[in-house]
């Protein structure tokens, strides 16, 4: 069911505190109501953690892997979950599944956020406790508000509980949103901890609040103040992962690399990404739903540092032979084996798979049931993220000085390629950068606002072949999705919709 904004406020005003009982690893309770609720700690922890819940649904980062195919990344086969209309570049106003669904789910969000935050100060509890926990709600607001900025441009700021007036708040500019949002992560970073353990671990600490802010500053090019805030991140005590390949798995979550990331357990709060990501049928019994394209297999380098074009060691031959380490962890190629079987070519829509962010390897196992048996954190902001977001607005800064060098030959490290050599010019050191957040961060869903911010999207996507056909991409237009035609069904709404959509 699809709600506009003025309907979805009634709605959150009308359930009230019940929200509460979508909560992660909290018994629901059968009564409560808006007389009884905010009094107690338990209370305010249902309330909290009825915010997180918003996080894992499938329409933010529950489906984040899928943002990769509206790049020049992948390629999704099946139109109802509206990216591949994003793709290809036919979307509109009206488009089902991820235009709407998004929009909606941050806007519950941002409702939760808000309730919780009119509410919190009625609770008998700890002052300490108190504050630490609207830090984390004004945390969770924020990224709301990033999800809502960086796909739709401009939107109502709501700070208060949900009431109908809300409704016909009109879109604030950009820079307000933005502006907002920094607000709200500083208000977090000042509270929130370092660290959490036990039961808390994936909860929001210093480190997220500070990560976002300088993913936030970076997108907006706010070069010296992006490099200011990823630098506090480094402070810190963050670090790599030794395996990139394992980093991935649920065995490993929750280990020095990961700043935040949203936290599932199978079968009570599980996805479905290793039957999205799987090869059809056979072993895995997968969907292929999201594929790697051409392109992307041909942008790994040789493990000399040098492209397929350049490098003596490629063989067209033995095309995946001596490549990147990160290539054979990240991918199913021929002459690979999943779950015990030869991968067939044939299960794929482009001849090949992801192996990230999924379970399988070589050895045999049971299917991964659908649609709960999932159960691998989505990262949000991790560590060797960092250092590329530090790389790239140092150097856009002050050029690739040797802080720059540092921070990007880290990652390489980790991957056992080859350290950038020194000498390069800034706009050489640019190329490196982007390369290297391609690679590093492929399928993690940040690839395709980085064409967008870098300008690029025009060059990479449009008049790119897939299995489908030709994609489309407008830059006058397909940089924003548009606002959802519902919320235009209302009599006197304020919204405008973004340039080149018709309502």
């Amino acid at each position: 069911m699809r709600y506009s904004l003025k309907i979805l406020l009634g709605i959150i005003m009308l359930i009230g505190t019940h929200a509460c009982n979508d909560v992660l690893e909290t018994s629901p309770s059968t009564q409560l109501s808006q007389d009884t609720f905010w009094k107690t700690t338990n209370d305010a922890e249902l309330g909290l953690n009825g915010i997180y819940r918003i996080l894992g649904g499938y329409w933010l980062y529950g489906g984040q892997i899928y943002l990769d195919v509206i790049s020049n990344n992948s390629y999704n086969n099946y139109p109802w979950e509206g990216y591949t209309a994003l793709a290809n570049g036919t979307h509109d106003a009206n488009q089902p599944g991820c235009v709407n669904g998004r929009w909606s789910t941050c806007w519950r969000g941002i409702g939760r956020a808000n309730t919780f935050l009119a509410n919190i100060d009625n609770v008998d509890m700890d002052d300490n406790h108190r504050e630490k926990m609207k830090a984390e709600a004004l945390f969770l607001r924020a990224v709301f508000y990033i999800n809502l900025v960086d796909f739709y441009g401009g939107v109502p700021i709501l700070l208060d509980a949900p009431n109908l007036e809300q409704g016909t708040e009109p879109r604030a500019t950009k820079e307000a949103v933005i502006n907002q949002i920094l607000i709200d992560l500083d208000a977090a970073a000042a509270k929130l901890p370092d660290s959490y353990s036990g039961s808390d671990v994936g909860r929001a600490t210093k480190g997220a609040a500070i990560g976002m802010k300088t993913r936030v500053l970076l997108y907006d090019e706010k070069w010296t103040e992006a490099a200011a805030a990823a630098e506090d991140v480094m402070d810190l005590g963050y670090g790599l992962f030794g395996d990139y390949g394992d980093l991935f798995l649920p065995e490993n979550e929750n280990n020095e690399e990961i700043i935040f990331d949203v936290q599932f357990k199978s079968p009570e709060f599980g996805h479905a990404w290793d039957t999205y990501i799987s090869p059809l049928g056979g072993a895995t019994n997968g969907w292929s739903s999201l594929v790697p394209m051409q392109n992307l297999i041909d942008d790994y380098e040789m493990i000399d540092g040098l492209s397929i074009d350049e490098s003596p060691l490629y063989d067209p031959d033995n095309p995946f032979k001596d490549r990147d380490p990160r290539f054979e962890r990240t991918f199913w190629y021929p002459g690979t084996t999943i779950s015990g079987t030869p991968f067939d070519p044939s299960s794929s829509y482009t001849g090949y798979a992801y192996r990230k962010y999924t379970e399988y390897d070589e050895n045999p196992r049971p299917f991964i049931p659908y649609p709960n048996g999932s159960q691998t954190n989505a990262i949000v902001v991790r560590y060797a993220d960092i250092l590329l977001m530090y790389a790239e607005a140092q150097n856009e800064d002050v050029g690739p000085d040797q802080t720059v060098y540092d921070a990007i030959n880290a990652v390489r490290r980790r991957a056992d390629m080859p350290l950038i050599p020194p000498g390069k010019t800034q706009d050489e050191m640019r190329q490196i950068i982007r390369h290297e957040r391609r690679i590093e961060l492929v399928f993690e869903g940040w690839h395709y606002k980085d064409l967008l911010r870098w300008g690029i999207a025009q060059d990479e996507i449009d008049g790119l072949v897939d299995p489908g056909g030709t994609r489309k991409f407008n830059e006058d237009r397909d940089t924003l999705w548009p606002i959802p035609s519902r919320e235009f069904d209302i009599e006197g709404t304020p919204l405008e919709q973004n340039p080149n959509y018709g309502k």
